[in-house]
């Protein structure tokens, strides 16, 4: 935490990346997260039951509403967000490799995530990946426990 947010508490000074610089910013972690999204899925698949499936179902779900606010992150900046068309879903089905897969990509995102947080996004933006950078950890911390 740097000292404008402890003098500000809420609030803002200073100047933020614009507009085009945020959607630049924003669409790559969109990517990843959509790649992430496909192998929980494809765990879900695999594991259809039982308590892993209820905990991969978790996550998906979190990483899904986690998507949603980042795609508003880049419309409200007057982008069109990354929607993960062109992947398929049978790519993903990886067998063993799965899990390290996964955590792989969640390694990626945690990474770019940090590297966000040291730039000078607007508020909004700030909360936002904020909560993404708490579930994230929440989902890889879930990972290592299994």
């Amino acid at each position: 935490m740097g000292i404008k947010e402890l003098l500000l508490k809420k609030g803002w000074a200073g100047r933020t990346i614009d507009r085009q610089q945020t959607i630049d910013r924003i669409d790559p972690l969109i990517k990843i997260m959509n790649e992430l999204m496909q192998l929980y899925g494809a765990a879900a698949r695999e594991h259809t039951e039982g308590e892993l499936f209820e905990t991969i179902d978790a996550h998906l779900k979190t990483l899904r509403m986690d998507i949603g606010k980042m795609c508003e992150i880049v419309f409200s900046s007057g982008g069109a967000a990354y929607n993960g068309t062109d992947l398929t879903p049978e790519d993903f089905d990886l067998g063993a490799l799965l899990a390290d897969a996964i955590t792989g990509k969640e390694a990626a995102l945690e990474v770019a995530l940090k590297e966000e947080s040291e730039l000078e996004h607007q508020m909004r933006s700030r909360a936002i990946l904020e909560i993404v950078e708490n579930n994230q950890k929440m989902r890889l911390n879930a990972l290592r426990g299994l």
